[in-house]
């Protein structure tokens, strides 16, 4: 066999080792993770933040963010830190919408309340948004409205505003609609709408001519 074949082959076994070693450890994300729990059962609440932060910037999967995310809740708020642990639960709900905490977990009198708002927050913003597709805009103004009420994170504002837009110019209200767009854009300056969005003959050109356009 000559000296580069040889040397071929070497490098395909190694790279085929390094497949398979991959294969048969566990992520680095994952331990951390695992990690981090671990700490946060015996109370080491600082070190499982670390622990917890570093599974995520490693990378792990949608239901293990949601796992990270609401571990930092609960640290967040076992420390008084309400907002954050707001923050981290919403991170938990995006990753994970199913997300459900268990008994013991629900019943925590500080980080339960916490999580049962977001919780309904974000049904009352899904359910709003179904209930406009499917042509009920009264009912989805109203629980747009409520969503926006109990507090949600600003791209969600945004995207509430923005439909409630939409239901006011479907209803002829111009006036109410340009304001719902105002506080869209307020919120964020660089919104556009969708190509089948801006088409619309009613809400479209008011759009374009509060972003300035033509």
């Amino acid at each position: 066999m000559t000296r580069p074949a040889a040397a071929a082959i070497l490098i395909a076994s190694l790279a085929a080792c390094a497949q398979l070693q991959g294969m048969l450890s566990p992520g680095k994300g994952r331990s951390a993770l695992s990690e981090g729990v671990r700490q946060y059962d015996e109370g080491q609440h600082i070190a499982a933040a670390k622990s917890l932060q570093r599974a995520l910037d490693l990378g792990v999967s949608d239901r293990e963010r949601a796992d990270a995310y609401k571990h930092l809740a609960f640290i967040h708020c076992a420390n008084g830190r309400t907002g954050p642990c707001r923050e981290d639960f919403r991170k938990a709900l995006s990753a994970d919408p199913a997300l459900e905490l268990a008994p013991a977990e629900a019943g925590h009198p500080v980080w339960g309340p916490v999580f049962r708002a977001l919780k309904a927050e974000a049904a009352s913003f899904s359910v709003g948004l179904k209930q406009f597709d499917d042509g009920d805009y009264d009912a989805s103004a109203k629980s747009l409205q409520v969503a926006l009420d109990r507090g949600l994170p600003p791209k969600d504002q945004v995207n509430a505003y923005k439909h409630l837009a939409f239901i006011q110019c479907a209803n002829n209200r111009v006036a109410a609609c340009r304001e719902e767009f105002r506080k869209a854009l307020t919120l964020d300056p660089a919104l556009e709408l969708t190509a089948a969005e801006a088409g619309h003959p009613v809400w479209g050109p008011i759009f374009r001519s509060l972003k300035g356009k033509k």
